[in-house]
């Protein structure tokens, strides 16, 4: 097991998330990507940890300063829908329950897709 899937598996713990659906997790752009009923809903690298939220929250929260935009690599692309959660937000465990649980049932609808 890598540093980032203990990582992953420490947050989707103490956010509960596994009471409602299926985790598992997987290598993936050299990082681990932890999915909620076969979907993509974290991924933790280099870059940090990131959530796929709905774009408005991803937006809201890069404007409080709590986020910041992913890109796999320096001069990448930046993922829709995904945001980079700054240490601060990772640390209140009570606002990361919330945003895991937006994130993974966002990924549950269509609009969601990984």
């Amino acid at each position: 097991m890598t540093a980032f899937q203990q990582q992953l598996e420490t947050i989707v713990a103490e956010a509960g998330i596994s009471e409602r659906y299926q985790i598992t997790y997987k290598s993936v752009f050299g990082a681990i990507a932890a999915y909620a009923d076969e979907r993509i809903f974290l991924i933790c690298g280099k870059f940090g940890m990131a959530a796929k939220l709905p774009g408005e929250t991803c937006q809201t929260l890069m404007d409080k300063g709590i986020g910041a935009p992913l890109k796999y690599f320096e001069k990448g692309h930046v993922k829709r829908n995904y945001v980079v959660l700054r240490d601060d937000l990772l640390k209140n465990t009570n606002r990361m329950r919330e945003l895991l649980g937006e994130s993974a049932a966002f990924v549950q609808n269509a609009n969601g897709k990984s």
